[in-house]
């Protein structure tokens, strides 16, 4: 297994699909990354995480780190063991008493979980060699400009933090019985969630 970080996370609108890719690369490799795509609620989970963001109220991963961490001799790290016919598939490694116990988990899960408990990330190598894929080349043969970690950390941080605040709005404009005013939220809601 080879330890990995988490390089980016870039939204592609124009795909046959719209939606969300992590960026894994090797700490000392910069020429290949492992791309995994990822929902846009477990995206900005792992946004969140690694901008360091505590919500007021717990989101599924926060909760479930607290759950790991209370009941466990916790999180040990998470790793990305198998591809089959284009599904990644993960486990988390979890200490108890009788030892490490692996768990099945959504890569995208097990990330969100890893980057809350700061544990490491590992990918098996062969699945790293055979999915990995180059970083764009320009035609001057340097590495092609795209928005940083940061940016789209913060990008999609600052979505996620609309999306909560909507749906805060909408529970109070239904709990108040003011539906059109609701209507308008749930709209918003919408127009977020296709962009």
């Amino acid at each position: 297994m080879i330890e990995v970080i988490v390089k980016n996370i870039l939204f592609f609108a124009q795909a046959a699909a719209p939606g969300y890719t992590l960026f894994l690369q090797m700490k000392d490799d910069d020429e290949r990354s492992l791309p995994i795509v990822v929902g846009q609620f477990e995206a900005q989970a792992i946004a969140l995480a690694l901008e360091q963001i505590h919500l007021d109220r717990p989101m599924t991963h926060d909760l479930l780190s607290q759950v790991i961490t209370n009941m466990t001799e916790g999180l040990e790290s998470v790793s990305i063991q198998k591809l089959k016919e284009g599904t990644f598939y993960a486990e988390l490694n979890v200490r108890n008493e009788n030892g490490i116990e692996k768990i099945d988990a959504r890569p995208s899960d097990a990330i969100a979980l890893a980057l809350r408990a700061r544990v490491p990330i590992k990918v098996s190598r062969e699945i790293f060699d055979e999915a990995s894929i180059p970083m764009p080349i320009t035609n001057e043969g340097e590495q092609k400009s795209e928005p940083s970690l940061a940016d789209n950390v913060g990008e999609i941080t600052r979505r996620a933090e609309l999306r909560f605040d909507l749906e805060r709005d909408l529970r109070e404009a239904v709990s108040t019985e003011e539906y059109e005013k609701a209507a308008l939220i749930r709209d918003r809601l919408n127009a977020l969630s296709v962009s």
